[in-house]
């Protein structure tokens, strides 16, 4: 390298560390109900649950072959994002270890705030009619199709005499309520008829719930009766292992009085964060000898394949 740019050889170790540590701080808590996925295609298949239901009886002789009832397919397409900063020259005389990290850090925290807030909206538009996923119902819905007989090219098609189910319903936020979001869960049926078995102990609320969130489940995410100002202090814990989350932040994520209940385990199988690139920082070569230019970039999708891992609350 010239002896005029000799000065930005050592920098991207100092940016790169910290924007992954950015990143990956930020991002953490989603990952308890988000899955994973990299792909290298333009779109990303998601197909919800599905299987071949119970199996009948062995006569002996003859073979049951297997029918499979299925769920219903999501297609999520990754865009791409970036943002550029850089490094100057007399900054990184007086302070280059200080000023390196300050740029990985500010663009790894964009790079994960930019997922984060994607993450946030899919949840906001659970409620919206216009955002609709592979089975043709928004997230949150009280006539989701149990199961498709069929695609059409890559579109399912749903089976009128598998019936419906409701993941919606309209309750203001209270110990009762989720009993009863969770009662509901303990019906719902797989595509191929079998019990869903969701263990619904993650509570999801909006930031202006979080308040009655901790009386329900205590300061550590544990519900104690004595917070709980509509309990009998002598009555059994019904929500001895709830746990939650705040799903909100700015103008993104649930509304005041919007709040669900979930399955994190089904939540990661069923919801996922598609990345064909994951968050990265690259160093770019630039005439000017007294700028070290420094793009991060990430190529992502979030999106939903199943709604019965998951009960949504919208009150009036």
């Amino acid at each position: 390298m010239p002896q005029n740019t000799a000065w930005k050889t050592d920098n991207y170790k100092f940016v790169g560390k910290a924007f992954d540590y950015a990143y990956a701080n930020r991002l953490n808590k989603l990952l308890a109900i988000l899955g994973v996925a990299n792909s290298n295609s333009i779109d990303f298949e998601l197909t919800g649950s599905g299987g071949y239901g119970e199996m009948p009886a062995y006569d002996g002789d003859n073979l049951n072959e297997g029918a499979k009832k299925r769920g219903f397919k999501t297609i999520i397409t990754p865009e791409e994002f970036s943002l550029s900063e850089s490094v100057g020259y007399k900054q990184a005389k007086i302070d280059k270890s200080g000023e390196c990290s300050r740029v990985g850090k500010m663009l790894g925290n964009s790079a994960a705030m930019t997922v984060y807030m994607h993450a946030l909206r899919m949840f906001a538009n659970a409620f919206n009619a216009a955002c609709t996923g592979g089975d043709g119902k928004s997230w949150a819905a009280t006539d989701h199709p149990n199961a498709s007989k069929g695609s059409q090219g890559r579109k399912y098609i749903v089976d009128p005499d598998s019936g419906t189910y409701s993941n919606l319903i309209t309750e203001t936020l209270s110990v009762a309520a989720i009993t009863e979001a969770q009662g509901m869960a303990g019906r719902f049926t797989t595509p191929d008829g079998l019990p869903l078995l969701a263990d619904m102990n993650l509570l999801l609320v909006s930031p202006e719930l979080e308040a009655e969130a901790k009386k329900i489940c205590g300061d550590n995410g544990k519900f104690r009766p004595e917070r709980d100002p509509s309990s009998n202090l002598n009555a059994a814990n019904p929500l001895a292992d709830l746990q939650y989350m705040v799903i909100g932040g700015g103008n993104d994520g649930f509304a005041a009085k919007q709040w669900a209940i979930c399955d994190p385990a089904l939540m990661r199988e069923m919801v996922k964060l598609v990345y064909i690139t994951k968050p990265t920082v690259m160093q770019t070569a630039l005439d000017n000898p007294l700028k070290d230019l420094y793009t991060g970039y990430v190529d992502f999708g979030v999106g939903w394949g199943d709604a019965r891992q998951i009960i949504f609350s919208n009150p009036s």
